[in-house]
């Protein structure tokens, strides 16, 4: 087959070509089947307009497959030239598009989707870059494919574009320590053809942190959802970024609020039983939902003592688990409810109660005992008196009758340590008041050895005390037991 057109008409247009797809290492044959598409809204730009032949040509489009649309003609005659660039639309509906060129020398019409005879290539990706071969000047192979060739008789570019994508933040309710997934924006775009995988999106999260998040919908609606766990509460900035897979360019960002709510704070009571002078130890221990982002520095504590007073807690703890302890010295003894308040800076506030029962040993020194059959919490008991031995009955054998129910040693009594004293009389009770509340030592076993009498102490307990005690054996020493030391 003849060509006329020169060597270098085709050397020039050959380097042409390979201007307008650099880095393309595989040819296209033909666009899709039944051509591009202009989507909704969108434009088709075609640029770069060359072309090199002795056969008169022209080219233009088609639209859904009706009229084609000449838009230049070359006058042939073995010479090289250029084209003006062309726009079409923005289109209301989605269009699909067919660029052709028409040999008019020979007749013949070639469309950029290869139908009905291949004579063109398509390189790259939104752009295009097209190049065709006309059929030659004796127009012997007008119905034959052409789809190897190196050069063409017509370039151009065409680039569709994308119609800009509009979103709209969505603002998000959080709680922090706790996961959150929903939906963080919503965006259109014009192109109903377009589906969820066409576009991505990322979501940074207001307190440093970036993730994918996932794009759903059809039809030109989508949204963004994702899922994220605050550390603190508070209110975050987020941004949500959308772009299209295709284009780059064309994105869209949302700035969605983050209202990050304060977790829940629970209390519960830690307070000692018992306690002697004064008081020092946990009053409470709490936990923080949003464990384990929460930090000590976050909480503060105040303890109300039950008498009138209150001071600052210490917080101790870790990880969502925290304690709450303090040092208080009561002007008396006596039965007190202690109130711990704890508050997270976030607001959160959880208060929880407990009871304790202050006490002290008899004045002076030593104490005075009861049997352990008689020590029940509730149990109404004596603890000095004549008829001590008779009102106290032990585990062991009955005590001696010379025992009337307080001991010299040990000047301080504590559970597991033995105690001794003189019988009778000999020693005496302290000779009052008594405290309120008071700690007894409850004994198994109370024996007489010589001129000693001694016994165990197998616990201690609080002993609520009446009036009309004295150190004279004959006006008894009563009370109800309220409380176990030991």
């Amino acid at each position: 087959m003849r060509r006329f057109y020169s060597s270098t008409i085709l050397a020039a247009t050959v380097a042409v070509v390979v201007a307008l797809a650099p880095g393309v290492n595989a040819f296209a044959i033909g666009s899709p089947p039944g051509g591009f598409v202009i989507p909704i809204g969108s434009t088709a730009s075609f640029t770069n307009v060359l072309f090199g032949a002795c056969n008169n040509l022209s080219w233009g489009y088609q639209l859904n497959g009706g009229a084609n649309h000449v838009q230049f003609t070359f006058p042939g005659g073995c010479g090289s030239g250029t084209g003006p660039n062309v726009t079409i639309g923005p289109f209301t509906t989605p269009q699909s598009l067919r660029v052709f060129l028409s040999d008019n020398t020979c007749g013949a019409i070639y469309y950029s989707d290869g139908l009905p005879v291949d004579h063109v290539i398509v390189s790259g990706s939104n752009p295009y870059s097209l190049r065709w071969a006309d059929a030659g000047g004796f127009c012997e192979r007008k119905t034959t494919t052409a789809n190897n060739f190196s050069g063409c008789n017509f370039c151009i570019d065409l680039a569709i574009s994308d119609q800009a994508i509009a979103a709209t933040a969505t603002n998000i309710s959080a709680t922090e320590g706790k996961p959150f997934s929903g939906t963080v924006a919503t965006f259109t775009d014009t192109d109903t053809n377009a589906t969820a995988a066409d576009y991505s999106a990322t979501v940074a999260w207001g307190d440093g942190s970036t993730s994918t998040g996932t794009v759903t919908g059809s039809a030109g609606s989508f949204s963004v959802s994702g899922s994220h766990t605050y550390a603190e509460e508070g209110t975050d900035q987020v941004t949500v970024t959308i772009t299209d897979a295709d284009n780059p360019a064309n994105s869209a960002t949302a700035k969605p609020t983050a209202g990050v709510a304060d977790a829940a704070l629970t209390a519960s009571p830690a307070c000692s039983a018992t306690f002697s002078h004064s008081y020092s130890g946990l009053t409470a221990t709490f936990t923080d939902a949003a464990s384990p982002s929460g930090t000590l520095s976050d909480f503060s504590a105040s303890i109300d003592w039950g008498d009138g007073t209150s001071t600052a807690g210490t917080i101790t703890g870790a990880g969502g688990s925290y304690s709450v302890s303090g040092s208080h010295t009561y002007a008396s003894t006596g039965s007190f409810t202690i109130t711990t308040t704890i508050t997270d800076v976030g607001g959160k506030m959880a208060t929880t109660t407990c009871a304790t029962v202050g006490f002290s040993f008899a004045p002076g020194g030593g104490s005075f005992v009861i049997s352990d059959h008689n020590a029940a919490v509730g149990s109404s008991v004596t603890f000095w008196g004549a008829q001590w031995a008779k009102d106290n009955t032990l585990s062991g054998r009955a005590a001696p009758r010379s025992f009337k129910g307080f001991t010299e040693d040990p000047r301080t009594p504590t559970c597991g340590l033995d105690w001794s004293t003189d019988p009778g009389n000999s020693t005496p009770p302290p000779s009052g008041p008594l405290p309120a509340f008071m700690g007894v030592i409850v004994t198994s076993s109370a024996t007489k050895t010589g001129s000693i009498i001694s016994g165990n102490s197998i616990h201690i307990v609080v002993v609520q005390t009446n009036a009309g005690y004295a150190p004279d054996p004959g006006h008894a020493g009563t009370g109800k037991v309220v409380a176990v030391v030991c």
